[in-house]
């Protein structure tokens, strides 16, 4: 009988090694790099990129989130 298995060649080798160094490079551009140049309105919107200064109706404007406690247990919960 013979051996079903054959190794890969240097060739495959280099392939699969290109392949692999180009899919980690693709995917820390992804990470790294923002899509687009800049910010674009959508069309029709009466949105437009924020004047410096403005926070609110704008496209990139700031979204303000309030942090508040916990409410403290009813009286007659049980422990």
């Amino acid at each position: 009988m013979s051996n079903p298995y054959r190794p890969t060649s240097r060739r495959q080798r280099l392939v699969i090694i290109a392949v692999t160094v180009a899919t980690v490079v693709g995917l820390w551009m992804l990470l790294i790099y923002r899509p687009g140049w800049k910010v674009q309105p959508i069309p029709g919107t009466p949105l437009a990129p924020c004047a410096p200064g403005q926070t609110t109706a704008c496209v990139g404007g700031q979204a303000n989130v309030m942090l508040l406690p916990a409410a403290p247990p009813a009286s007659g919960a049980s422990r």
